[in-house]
Order: structure tokens, then C-alpha cells, then sequence
């Protein structure tokens, strides 16, 4: 889209590919839920940092500190030394918007690497070609486990062989890992595919690299998110539907019931925007769109609920040098599924 370029932004694209290749960035998870309601536990540093890379071998890691230091000094735009809760709210919508930016304007080009023919329809195995196998995956048992997990199986597309059935038969290790990529693929291939002609168009690839850019993905995910949880099948979810847990058992740990407390909070003043004691679909794709500047918020509020030791409602650098794990580190939130299997 030439509205969307400009010498600065190209020069921009291209330094960011000079350090991390000719690909566009991984795309941000973008929902703090994945699909079955798990939580997605790498949102909260993808929303602090956007496309900012931290080297999180440790604490002990200069280099990594000190990428953090800067982050936290730029978010601090008025330079008291703390980042407030609006000042996180805004850097977090700008990272989540600059991100989204980023993929938008890489799209085109991402989508000619995969379309070699430049026909505007890329296929299954046009794609599949492109890839990179898993490591210790060779090129021709990737090739052969894409085929079991074909969007279309039984219509052939383009060039290749059509589709094969999957084997009645383990998986060999190297078929393991290629399938966990493919299936997860394959996923989101279908939905991307909006008029299932089984082609992704430039604006359907944008889809499928970032599902979370799609307004049609996101309308997918909350019913997805609600058949999974709402118990009822009603359209509306409940409090207790929403917590999962029963506090009434005795068997629940003290974690258990914090996180029943803090989801009821988030139940309460954030997501059911009209008090009326339910969460109907609109709501919940309000509450869950990382576009709007409301998601940023409670994204905020979830950082400060965490790293705010003081609860003074600002974030020092001591703070958040303190959960530099939670930041820019492995797991951030890992919540058993013996908690909640599914929200």
C-alpha cells in the first residue's frame, strides 16, 4: 500500500532486517488468552517491549540490563525516574500499534518471498517450500509430513502431489516436530482462507502471519473462547464460568484461590463494562482486541499488580529491574492447568 511507505519507514524495515533477516518480525501473540482460554504467557513482555529484543540469560547480563534500562527511561515521558500508569498505558498502545505497523507494511514483501510465481495466490506448497524445516528435520520428511496436514485434503493445488492421508502408525521424532509446526499452520491457514478457495491472497497471508491484525480472527477466538468455557452455551459468560474453579473445595491451594480473587477482579472492573453481572461476546472482543487503548490499560494495570511493590500506582526502575524475569524473561504468568484448564 504506497500510503504506508515512505523513505523513512523503508529505512527503518531495512535496518530491522539487517539484524534479524529477511523475514518480518514473529508476530505478537496479541491476546493475554490463547484460543482454548489458556493463559498466553508471553503477551506481557511482547506488550512492554514491542519489537525491542532483551537478551534474558539472566539478571547477571549486562547487556540485557542495560537494553531494559533504556526502555524503561524511554517509556518515562516525563522524566521523574517512575513510569505511571497512564505513561505504561501509552507505551504499551504505542508498542502494540508500532508492532502492527511493522507487520502491515512488511506484509507485501514477506508475501512475494513465499509467492515465487507471483500470481497473487499463494498455495499450500508454495509455502511449505519456503519454510525452514525444525532442526534435525530434513528437508524431505518436512515436505512429506506437510502433505498429511494439507488445509484441503483431496484438492489438489498448484504443483506437487496431493494430499496424503496420516500414517496409522507413531510419528518418527523428526515427524513429531515437523507436525507440531504443520498442525499449528495448517490452523490458521484455514482460518486466514476467508472465501476457502484454497489460496491465501496478500491480504489473507497478513491474516495468517498476524491473526491478531484480523477483526474476523478475533471474532473467531471469543467464539472459540466461549464454547470452551461458557458452560451453559447460553452466549454469555458467568463469574463462575469465568474463574473455572470452585472455591467451595476444600482441596484448593492458597495460589488457587488468589488466582480465583484476582480473576474476579479483572471480571468485575475490567471486561463487564455494564455491571450487569454477565460478559456477553462484545464485551469480551472489546476487552480483548490489543488494538484498542482500553486493552492497553488493563494490560497496564496487570503490570502494575505485579511489579508495583510500593502500590503507589507507578513503576521505579529498581521495580522493574527487580522482575526482570517477568519483563523480558522465560514464563511469566504460569498457571497450572489443575487451576483452570481452559479460562
Amino acid at each position: 500500500d504506497p500510503l504506508f511507505r515512505s523513505p523513512r519507514r523503508e529505512k527503518r524495515e531495512k535496518e530491522w532486517r539487517s539484524q534479524n533477516g529477511d523475514m518480518i518480525p514473529n508476530h505478537l501473540k496479541g491476546l493475554r488468552f490463547e484460543r482454548n482460554g489458556e493463559l498466553n504467557e508471553d503477551f506481557d513482555k511482547e506488550a512492554f517491549l514491542g519489537v525491542e529484543k532483551v537478551d534474558s540469560n539472566g539478571i547477571e547480563n549486562f547487556r540485557g540490563l542495560k537494553k531494559l534500562k533504556s526502555i524503561f527511561f524511554q517509556a518515562d515521558e516525563d522524566k521523574d525516574s517512575f513510569i505511571s500508569q497512564a505513561e505504561l498505558k501509552d507505551w504499551i498502545h504505542q508498542k502494540i500499534n508500532e508492532y502492527f505497523q511493522l507487520a502491515h507494511d512488511g506484509n507485501p514483501a514477506s508475501f512475494r518471498k513465499f509467492d515465487p510465481n507471483h500470481d497473487g495466490k499463494l498455495t499450500w506448497e508454495e509455502y511449505v517450500r519456503q519454510l525452514r524445516p525444525p532442526r534435525g528435520v530434513s528437508q524431505s520428511t518436512f515436505v512429506r509430513v506437510a502433505s498429511w496436514f494439507h488445509p484441503y485434503p483431496g484438492r489438489v493445488t498448484g504443483a506437487g502431489s496431493p494430499p496424503s492421508i496420516v500414517p496409522d502408525r507413531d510419528f518418527t521424532n523428526g515427524e513429531h516436530d515437523a507436525s507440531q509446526l504443520l498442525s499449528r499452520d495448517k490452523s490458521q491457514w484455514e482460518k486466514a482462507d476467508l472465501n476457502n478457495d484454497t489460496f491465501l491472497a496478500e491480504d489473507e497471508f497478513l491474516s495468517f502471519q498476524h491473526p491478531e491484525q484480523s477483526k474476523e480472527t478475533l471474532h473467531g477466538f471469543v467464539d472459540d473462547l466461549l464454547q470452551s468455557t461458557d458452560q451453559n452455551q447460553d452466549g454469555l459468560l458467568t463469574l463462575q464460568e469465568y474463574i473455572g474453579l470452585d472455591e467451595a473445595k476444600d482441596y484448593l491451594t492458597d495460589e488457587a484461590r488468589q488466582f480465583a480473587k484476582e480473576r474476579e477482579e479483572e471480571f468485575r472492573e475490567l471486561i463487564d463494562t455494564n455491571s450487569d453481572g454477565v460478559v456477553d461476546k462484545d464485551e469480551l472482543e472489546y476487552y480483548m482486541d490489543p488494538r484498542s487503548e482500553q486493552y492497553a490499560y488493563n494490560e497496564a494495570l496487570h503490570l502494575l499488580s505485579v511489579a508495583d511493590e510500593d502500590q503507589d500506582k507507578q513503576l521505579s526502575w529498581d521495580e522493574v529491574k527487580r522482575h526482570f524475569d517477568f519483563f523480558v524473561g522465560s514464563p511469566l504468568v504460569n498457571v497450572s492447568k489443575t487451576f483452570h484448564e481452559d479460562l
